[in-house]
């Protein structure tokens, strides 16, 4: 259809809408729901377009930027010549014997992330270990139990609970 033929039937639709006050008769409102769904899809496919070539333009320019990057590195980085591995002599080294240093059972230790408690009890204990001149061993960390009976609840939780649980 040609398209100054489509606008014309645009305007003669948009007129029979708002100029007339007569009722809409099936075929103007087919045409009126076909044109607004047409035009939302067209807009749509333009916005993700767009959407779709801006990521690649900006993929490309934080690509060209992190080569840039890459090369000012480079250039910065003295060269070195290659260096020649040779193998060290073998030392053995004098059995020791077993050691009956004390060892740690228990650690107590409030545990948030185990991981990092565990890494800092332990680089305790071999600080420990150097300044005491023994080798102390660690077995196992767990979390302590409160003596007051309402374990692993701090003093807030604690204090909450009694207002709630005492009477008026």
């Amino acid at each position: 259809m040609h398209p100054l033929l489509l606008a014309n039937h645009l305007i003669m639709l948009a007129g029979g809408i708002d100029g007339n006050k007569r009722p809409l008769d099936g075929s103007e409102i087919w045409g009126v729901t076909l044109v607004g769904l047409g035009v939302v899809i067209v807009a749509l496919a333009i916005l993700v377009i767009l959407i779709l070539l801006f990521g690649k333009i900006f993929d490309q320019i934080n690509k060209n930027q992190k080569e840039k990057e890459a090369a000012a590195a480079a250039k910065k980085k003295p060269k070195q010549a290659p260096v020649k591995k040779v193998a060290a002599p073998v030392q053995e080294k004098p059995a020791q014997k077993p050691s009956t240093a004390p060892t740690v059972q228990t650690v107590s230790a409030p545990v948030s992330d185990e991981d990092e408690v565990i890494a800092v009890i332990s680089a305790v204990v071999a600080v420990m270990s150097e300044q005491d001149g023994k080798n102390y061993r660690i077995k196992s960390v767990a979390k302590s139990q409160r003596s007051n009976g309402f374990s692993g609840r701090s003093a807030w939780a604690m204090d909450g609970r009694r207002q709630n649980v005492n009477p008026f």
